[in-house]
């Protein structure tokens, strides 16, 4: 199964293949779960033993998407949006960077961009290959917690 989030997390690709019930021309619908709580219906079909299918979303956080066949779910899988925690991680290290602190204010902000970094690959692994989404869920926004706490110069 390929599926992606475009580096803006505004697009999704979806590339999954389908179980031997589901034969070509089969309409489907893929139901996206965002990050945010918002549901959204995508219809689709499937050819050639694929659905794919790419769609304008802006995507946040842990998404569950299905999809789903005469009102059946057949398939459901997780995806990590990683668009505003990569940010963070990224103003992190340019502010650790261009630091000019006579303390130990610019390493901790690498330190900190890099358990952010870390805690949002656990929450992908826990999402993507062992499908937990509460865990994935939790790792996700320890990660976000982590990126809105602000430390100053004042050592």
């Amino acid at each position: 199964m390929i599926t992606a989030i475009s580096p803006n997390c505004k697009q999704i690709f979806f590339n999954i293949p389908v179980p031997n019930t589901v034969t070509n021309g089969t309409v489907v619908t893929i139901q996206v779960t965002n990050g945010d709580g918002t549901i959204s219906n995508f219809p689709a079909i499937a050819l050639g033993g694929y659905i794919i299918i790419n769609v304008n979303l802006n995507s946040v956080g842990v998404l569950q998407y299905s999809v789903i066949r005469n009102n059946e779910t057949i398939l459901t899988a997780l995806l990590v949006a990683s668009c505003e925690i990569d940010c963070c991680i990224a103003k992190l290290v340019e502010s650790a960077i261009n630091c000019t602190c006579h303390c130990d204010k610019c390493k901790e902000e690498l330190l900190r961009a890099e358990k952010i970094h870390l805690l949002l690959g656990a929450a992908k692994y826990t999402a993507e290959i062992n499908g937990n989404y509460e865990d994935a869920v939790a790792k996700y926004n320890k990660a976000k917690e982590f990126c809105t706490e602000v430390c100053a110069c004042g050592c």
